[in-house]
């Protein structure tokens, strides 16, 4: 049986890793630029003409040049008599009280405290009309925030 016993080519062995090697770097790189060119192109075909868009800036473009008065002309007035010359634009106070549910600090917490409404919390006793007002009860919405003390006859109301 006949066995070759010449020493292994590894120029050979090495000029074909390294060419392996290299054409695979530069076909990634050409694969990569076709596939992002032929996906925006793709892409750019899908996108349909936004009608209704174009329809609405249309209508906006007549509503700013029709006007009966230019842009310029009420942009003036305004910056001279400000935003309370006109009813439509003054500011108004808001009515929302949903940004102060929960906080002690807010205006209807303190009106209440003052006409004595205020919530007592489940962990405060309820007071009759003998007893004083306990000086730690908690009020719905204080936070957590430290119980004040009031005067009473024990401290000679200092």
């Amino acid at each position: 049986m006949a066995t070759d016993n010449s020493p292994p080519r590894i120029r050979l062995i090495l000029v074909m890793a390294l060419g392996t090697v290299g054409t695979l770097f530069v076909l990634k790189f050409v694969f990569d630029s076709y596939f992002t060119f032929m996906f925006e192109g793709e892409a750019k075909a899908k996108q349909a003409i936004p009608a209704e868009l174009l329809k609405l800036h249309e209508e906006e473009a007549k509503k700013l040049t029709g006007s009966p008065i230019p842009i310029d002309k009420a942009m003036g007035e305004l910056a001279s008599k400000g935003r309370e010359s006109s009813a439509l634009i003054a500011p108004q106070p808001s009515q929302d009280d949903g940004p102060l549910v929960g906080w002690a600090q807010g205006v209807h917490a303190k009106e209440a405290a003052k006409s004595g409404g205020g919530e007592t919390s489940k962990e405060a006793p309820k007071a009759d009309a003998a007893t004083p007002p306990s000086t730690t009860a908690a009020t719905v919405g204080d936070a957590g925030a430290a119980p004040q003390k009031t005067a009473d006859a024990h401290d000679g109301g200092h």
